[in-house]
């Protein structure tokens, strides 16, 4: 009987040990200053599974041609280093001054240079590469004036396949800067493309879809 308590005692320490390791949540977050709040513990986990697939990720060998490859990169013109996971989070990160949840229609925003909102569409509508290239993308309007959006040109071509009911030409979904949100955002993309990294063909259309939003 004393074996059976002793056991029972020692199992729950156990599991209660394994649900703690589960929910704590990454250094990261107070190396780099960051405030969580308004987040489920759940949804801290896919935040942080988002960070920490990007901090691993590696070029490897290139899938494409070779030329292509020399002519359409723009990742270290960019972001000053050659594309590798681990100097992408802290780029990334460095950008970051909080995370706080709003049940809004919008996958993530920046405000005030580094305040990120995330919505309800990152959690559960996106992929990883989606919410990769967000994250990206937000943290660009972290720098220097923000590089805001411009709208897209009169009787522009594209459609967003990801939210069909937004007329493109008619909201602030362009740049007109070819070192803005949307510009450093393909470039990420195209460096998933030319290695071959998650599904290529995806990251290949949202590379085209990314690039087109670069009217300068």
């Amino acid at each position: 009987m004393k074996i059976t308590i002793v056991s029972t005692q020692i199992l729950f320490l156990f599991f209660i040990f394994i649900a703690e390791t589960a929910l704590a949540k990454e250094p990261y977050w107070e190396e780099y200053h960051i405030e969580l709040s308004g987040l489920k513990d759940e949804q801290v986990l896919v935040l942080e599974s988002a960070i920490n697939q990007l901090r691993i990720l590696e070029p490897g060998e290139l899938k494409i041609n070779k030329r292509v490859y020399r002519r359409l990169s723009r990742f270290k013109e960019l972001f000053g280093f050659l594309f590798n996971g681990r100097d992408l989070s802290r780029w990334l990160l460095t950008r970051i001054k909080s995370v706080s949840y709003h049940n809004t229609w919008t996958a993530a925003v920046n405000q005030n240079k580094g305040d990120f909102i995330v919505g309800d569409f990152f959690f559960t509508k996106m992929s990883i590469t989606e919410r990769l290239y967000a994250l990206i993308h937000e943290a660009r309007h972290s720098d220097d004036d923000g590089y805001r959006h411009i709208k897209c040109p009169k009787g522009f071509k594209y459609i967003s396949a990801r939210q069909p009911d937004m007329d493109l030409e008619s909201d602030p979904t362009c740049d007109d800067n070819d070192k803005g949100a949307y510009a450093f955002q393909a470039a990420f993309l195209f460096e998933l493309f030319a290695y071959g990294i998650f599904d290529q063909e995806k990251t290949g259309l949202l590379y085209n879809s990314s690039i087109s939003r670069v009217v300068p």
